[in-house]
């Protein structure tokens, strides 16, 4: 019998084991896992044009000025009415939400890079690619709203084309999925290596 998820309170754990090109795919039902899809962005995820990027960076901009605007030039303290460490708290708290928000657009903007990457190169990866099959080893959640998921971990064993085992720790897009369908330890998986193995895919049918 299959194990259940583990916790999602250990997510960022298994977060800082994840491996270097490896991108991890949740099929939905009515699909075949086994199979790649033919579209890359099925895959890696959405890819933002350049200046769908530079759009995102300038909104973020003139929230960040509207934000500080509001907030820190609004309390700030002339007079010297209140102690001296007044302003440097309205200076620092707008930037307690501002500070993930812009954390967020930087890690999004290297994993869109690497999606471009992948995209440009998926036709010859699919042409050039091993397939094996592999075992959920284990599972770490990212929790969004009404009992839904926003990303995943996993941790997959699978066995080399030599024979040698091997696992790989991967981090899906962001997926929204229904915390039913998070497929369990144990589940099958299809891994797919580039010949060099820089570049793996793996695919797991959802629950």
């Amino acid at each position: 019998m299959a194990e259940s998820p583990a916790p999602s309170g250990n997510y960022f754990g298994l977060v800082n084991r994840v491996d270097r090109g490896v991108l991890v795919r949740i099929v939905t039902r009515g699909e075949d896992a086994s199979r790649l899809p033919e579209d890359p962005e099925a895959i890696a995820g959405k890819v933002y044009s350049p200046i769908e990027r530079v759009l995102l960076a300038g909104l973020l901009c003139v929230v960040s000025v509207a934000a500080v605007f509001l907030i820190t030039v609004n309390a700030w303290d002339v007079e010297g009415f209140f102690p001296w460490y007044w302003n440097v708290v309205w200076v620092l708290f707008p930037w307690v939400f501002l500070g993930p928000a812009w954390g967020a657009y930087f890690e999004k903007v290297r994993r869109n890079v690497s999606a471009s990457r992948f995209a440009e190169s998926y036709e010859e990866f699919r042409a050039e690619s091993v397939h094996v099959r592999g075992t959920v080893a284990g599972v770490r959640e990212k929790p969004a709203r009404h009992r839904r998921v926003g990303q995943l971990v996993v941790d997959v064993a699978y066995e080399r084309p030599t024979g040698e085992r091997a696992s790989v720790v991967a981090i899906s897009p962001d997926i929204n999925m229904p915390h039913h369908e998070v497929p369990e330890i144990g589940a099958p998986a299809h891994v797919w290596l580039s010949p060099d193995e820089h570049t793996r895919v793996v695919q797991i049918p959802a629950r």
